[in-house]
């Protein structure tokens, strides 16, 4: 499905652009490398699916390179199988996306980082995360959290959409949030003129997938 206008997009449009095991996009054969690890990753081959010629768009940012294999087998028990790259433009950003492949496809993660269209500065991706993720005024604080609560307990078992309660997260670039979701949920973090969102697979409660979530996050923000 293309992306909306950008004019129109609201912070769930970076939530359902990419499915797991999307696949169309550039194809990089270099296997992502191990910073200050003394041990390399296994060589992995990254690739796209056969099919119509890939956008040509790109991103500067090598989204693939910014989780090692060793990276992965630490917080979800495998090593990476593959990992595919898929780079789309949305209005004046550009998502890039990696869908790092483990054995067991339900442990498999995925990686999206938004960037600025080369041209266009960094006003856009910051005024899409404040739109997405801005505070309001302290006044009205109290009333959110009220109002999240509420809609916490309505919305209880629902998938990722727009009005999902957001928790703020603490330690992670300059802004990061939680957004919980019943198959899952995805941590998005703001660093300098990029933010990405991560999705990990696999068992566990809201809890344990956080956790998972940030000790991967801390890695790409080493690289990125």
């Amino acid at each position: 499905m293309p992306p909306p206008i950008y004019a129109k997009i609201s912070w769930l449009f970076i939530v359902s652009l990419f499915l797991i095991g999307s696949g169309c996009g550039s194809t990089n054969s270099t296997a992502p490398v191990n910073s200050g690890n003394a041990s390399a990753a296994p060589a992995v081959t990254t690739s796209s699916p056969a099919g119509p010629a890939a956008t040509a768009v790109k991103s500067r940012v090598d989204v693939c390179a910014l989780l090692t294999s060793d990276d992965l087998k630490g917080v979800q028990g495998e090593p990476l199988k593959e990992a595919r790259r898929s780079d789309q433009l949305a209005g004046k950003l550009v998502v890039a996306q990696c869908y790092y492949e483990l054995a067991t496809a339900a442990n498999s993660v995925v990686l999206n980082v938004t960037t600025a269209n080369e041209g266009d500065r960094d006003s856009n991706l910051r005024s899409f995360w404040q739109e997405a993720f801005g505070r309001k005024k302290e006044k009205d604080s109290e009333r959110e959290r009220e109002a999240a609560r509420e809609a916490n307990a309505r919305k209880e078992g629902a998938e990722e959409a727009e009005g999902a309660p957001k928790e703020k997260v603490a330690g992670l670039g300059e802004d990061a949030y939680w957004v919980a979701s019943s198959v899952g949920g995805a941590l998005y973090v703001l660093k300098k003129d990029v933010f990405f969102r991560l999705s990990v697979g696999g068992a566990g409660d809201q809890k344990a997938r956080l956790k998972k979530s940030k000790t991967l996050a801390q890695q790409v923000l080493k690289r990125i």
